[in-house]
């Protein structure tokens, strides 16, 4: 007969594992345990107090064949067993790391009591039940209170066989109820970034962008999805699921997985964890070529979305993509998140190679029009230099695509800042908020801009809050929550916000731009000064538009001789790259000098200047106000209406 150690559930501390099943329980409750953590788990309690070494463990877990990062993959493993036994690597109770040799378990392991609540022992003596089955009890004997003897009719054997069974059956009950999972569907969800298992840090950018194609497609499914720029901040976390969804605003559910990819075949597996249980309520393992991998990732959270209670979404256009246009597109979408100009070239060259491998490529189409669009917000290239090619991407995605909420996104960005086709362009970013669904991302900053624009603050400043609900880590939903109470009027909520984003990152000069224009708005030019200083002059290179800006509130708060040295300074720099007109004009109307200020804006107005269709942001004209060139250009672009006050869209001519 085999010993219980070898056979039946093992017991430490409060734990219990049952080798047959392979569930760790925590007091009587799963606790979620990947394969390769309990395989590690096995070996340690089955040899506890001993040293199972490093390369024993990898010959347990990992076939020769396996292509993998040995020691990523087993320090993944030990921290996952670790976060399940709320163990520590520096204070173990149960599992110690012994440097360059392996692991021991240093916790005394016993084998539980099999029957805690023993049987009614049946007439026929100890070991033989009603049933006539021999039930072996390995407890010590439980001392009873005297009871009759039983009668032995048929029908009092019948009535001790029916309490026997209806016992069990209550047991059984309860038992299955407590490790069944909870049936109320996840609404709010947010996707982990997926943990590499292929071997070198130079195939990370391959599981983040699956990370990042579930997090899109879950939210196309209705689901509260957080942001991957929040997501991000728990790469190689080792923070535990309740306190994870505590810093994410209360979250349901949390979806982990891992990543391994060999040649052109790429293994996936994934877990949708239920927090309140901090249990996997399910999983699943995908395998195909790297082709596959949009119809691959659209087909996971599809059944993600399924098994968070929600319905079965509509089946989404599948192609097959070449392996290499693939992975170029992948690498170009890693350079776009860099969020600087070098970054979006080195996207555009990567998105160029895919749209050569394979012409077809709807998604590299919608990407390369999304990296132009960047270009117009700064860098040294003109709007002219950055339209033709990117308006023309996003056109060919719509063609072999209508469902890419990016492209929409792109060409109605293009309609309202290029071509000063508001209305146009507002349809476009209503389709991609249609398709995109609730979720946070550029899309919901763009529809909040629009909103603004349009003078509808309210709902403005509600799909500000909504983003920041989804990406409470990001700096960029934290400055939209910020943009939209200045635009709606109120400052002092404003200014409290953008210092908030000041304050998660003092370098960057994003924040202290708009808490620079919110100082002007207010017309506070001393406290505006500063701020603007700090974002037109980083400590590399510089901003032009927003030296424009800078120009202007010394020339408002009368620092002429300060004003025209910035002017001096935007010729010096139009004489290597592109700097637009529209600063230079706002400088000399605001020191009164009429000719100049009108000649500029004309040229702004030639350029196709995106402050003109950013216009929630910039102070209104004044000096050329009511100058008749100036009342026709605004016609021109759109602007003669007046949604609120305080800035260049209230205009009303």
């Amino acid at each position: 007969m085999e010993s219980r150690r070898s056979k039946g559930p093992l017991r430490f501390g409060v734990f219990e594992l049952d080798l047959e099943s392979g569930e760790l329980r925590r007091h009587g409750l799963k606790v979620r345990l990947p394969d390769q953590s309990f395989q590690i788990l096995k070996l340690l309690l089955g040899r506890a107090g001993e040293v199972v070494g490093r390369e024993e463990l990898r010959k347990a877990l990992w076939t020769s064949e396996t292509f993998v990062d040995f020691e990523v993959g087993l320090n993944s493993a030990v921290r996952k067993l670790r976060e399940a036994l709320d163990d520590s690597a520096d204070n173990p109770r149960f599992v110690e790391t012994v440097p360059r040799r392996g692991y021991r378990f240093i916790a005394s392991v016993t084998s539980p009591i099999e029957n805690p609540v023993p049987p009614l022992e049946p007439p026929g003596g100890r070991g033989s039940s009603a049933l006539g089955q021999t039930v072996e009890v390995d407890s010590p004997p439980v001392a009873l209170m005297p009871v009759p003897p039983p009668r032995t009719t048929g029908v009092g054997r019948r009535g001790a066989a029916l309490l026997f069974l209806g016992i069990v059956a209550l047991f059984a009950f309860l038992y299955y109820r407590a490790a069944e999972p909870v049936s109320a569907s996840i609404q709010s969800l947010v996707v982990l970034p997926f943990e590499d298992l292929s071997g070198g840090q130079e195939q990370e950018y391959f599981a983040d962008s699956v990370t990042d194609a579930l997090t899109a497609h879950l939210s196309q499914a209705g689901l509260d999805v957080i942001s991957r720029t929040s997501a991000r901040q728990y790469k190689h976390t080792t923070k535990r699921v309740a306190q994870i969804a505590t810093e994410l605003n209360g979250i349901e559910g949390v979806v982990e997985g891992t990543l391994q990819k060999s040649g052109d075949r790429v293994r996936i597996t994934v877990k949708l964890i239920r927090v309140a249980t901090d249990r996997s309520d399910w999983s699943k393992t995908y395998e195909d070529d790297v082709g596959t991998m949009l119809a691959l990732q659209r087909r996971i959270a599809s059944d993600i979305a399924v098994a968070a209670g929600r319905p079965q979404p509509t089946a989404a256009r599948t192609q097959t993509i070449d392996p290499a246009a693939y992975e170029a597109y992948i690498k170009g979408l890693t350079a776009q998140g860099l969020q600087r100009f070098e970054g979006f070239q080195r996207a555009v060259a990567y998105f160029d190679e895919a749209i050569r491998i394979q012409p077809d490529f709807a998604e590299a189409h919608a990407a390369l029009a999304y990296a132009h669009l960047q270009f117009l917000f700064g860098g040294p290239m003109s709007p002219h230099q950055v339209i033709a090619k990117g308006e023309a991407a996003a056109r060919r995605a719509l063609q072999l695509d209508e469902t890419i909420a990016r492209a929409h996104l792109a060409l109605g960005q293009f309609l309202i800042l290029y071509h000063w086709r508001a209305e146009e362009g507002y349809k476009e970013l209503e389709r991609a908020t249609e398709l995109q669904g609730p979720g946070p991302d550029d899309i919901s900053a763009a529809l909040s801009r629009t909103l603004q624009r349009q003078g509808r603050v309210e709902e403005a400043v509600a799909a500000a809050e909504r983003a920041r609900k989804l990406d409470p880590l990001s700096i960029g939903a934290q400055l939209a929550v910020g943009t939209a109470y200045r635009t709606a009027g109120q400052y002092d909520r404003s200014i409290e916000e953008l210092r908030r984003a000041v304050a998660m990152s003092p370098t960057l000069p994003r924040p202290h731009y708009l808490l620079g224009v919110t100082f002007v708005a207010m017309g506070r030019y001393a406290e505006a000064i500063p701020e603007l200083k700090i974002a037109a002059r980083p400590e590399t290179g510089h901003n032009s538009r927003i030296e424009g800006y800078l120009g202007y509130a010394y020339a408002a708060a009368g620092q002429r001789d300060a004003a025209h040295a910035v002017l001096k300074e935007l010729e010096a720099h139009r004489r290597e790259q592109y700097v637009s007109w529209f600063g230079t004009a706002l400088i000399h109307d605001s020191l009164g000098e009429k000719q100049p200020a009108l000649a500029a804006l004309r040229k702004a107005y030639e350029d196709h200047a995106v402050e003109f269709g950013m216009s929630e942001q910039y102070p209104p004209f004044k000096t050329i106000a009511a100058e008749p060139e100036y009342l026709a250009l605004m016609r021109q672009v759109g602007l003669c209406r007046a949604p609120h006050a305080g800035s260049l869209s209230a205009l009303n001519c």
